[in-house]
């Protein structure tokens, strides 16, 4: 694993294997392993991505790295909880916007969360579905090169449960904007499915807005 580092790391890619902790549990050890191979993973995902000059295949490998990064996000908050089985949502959706918004220059992504804790598969379901609206608003909420920021709001409610909400204050959703396969959609779709969760769009006037209702009564 040393050597792949050390090569995608000659290649320009930034790669944070977590350091070895201090006396680990199994389940520490597991989550450690889980989170540095993921990421390796996901830094492999981005070497081809930069070799392939077909836009569409280019976008497709994109999105895969996102997905892997977000699900390698729980693993390392949870290794970094030490002997917990729930992961700090608010912590790690401002980790997951850091990585996001790392990966679209000049795009903000702005996180306004209260504490909530969450499973682990959870926070997993979760994080999948803010990248993929995340990414969504990079794409097509703004003009090329126009400025503009992407909101994540997450609040616990007062009858249980809790809200995320993905908006943007962009050109909406145009009915003639070719949007790729839908994958995307359908894995949101699935997800939000997963949780049990309601998830519906907005007009924001301007801009988009989507609701997540997880556990709400």
């Amino acid at each position: 694993m040393l050597d792949m580092a050390n090569t995608l790391a000659d290649s320009g890619t930034t790669i944070e294997i977590l350091p070895a902790a201090r006396q680990v549990s199994e389940t520490d050890e597991m989550n450690h392993r889980i989170a540095n191979s993921l990421q390796l993973l996901s830094a492999m995902v981005s070497v081809e991505a930069r070799g392939i000059a077909d836009p569409a295949a280019q976008a497709a490998l994109d999105m895969t790295q996102r997905r892997i990064a977000a699900v390698a996000s729980v693993h390392r908050q949870l290794y970094q909880a030490h002997e917990s089985r729930t992961v700090d949502l608010r912590a790690y959706l401002e980790s997951l916007a850091a990585d996001l918004e790392a990966s679209a220059t000049g795009r903000p992504v702005l996180v306004d969360a209260t504490a909530v804790s969450v499973r682990s598969d959870e926070a997993t379901s979760i994080g999948i579905i803010v990248s993929e609206l995340v990414t969504n608003a990079f794409k097509y909420a703004y003009a090329p090169g126009a400025p503009g920021k992407v909101r994540v709001m997450l609040r616990s409610l007062p009858m249980g449960g809790y809200m995320v909400e993905v908006s943007d204050r962009g050109r909406g959703r145009l009915p003639d904007t070719v949007r790729g396969t839908g994958f995307g959609s359908r894995l949101v779709e699935l997800m939000a499915t997963r949780l049990g969760a309601r998830c519906s769009y907005h007009d924001a006037q301007p801009g988009t807005r989507c609701l997540l209702f997880v556990g709400a009564r």
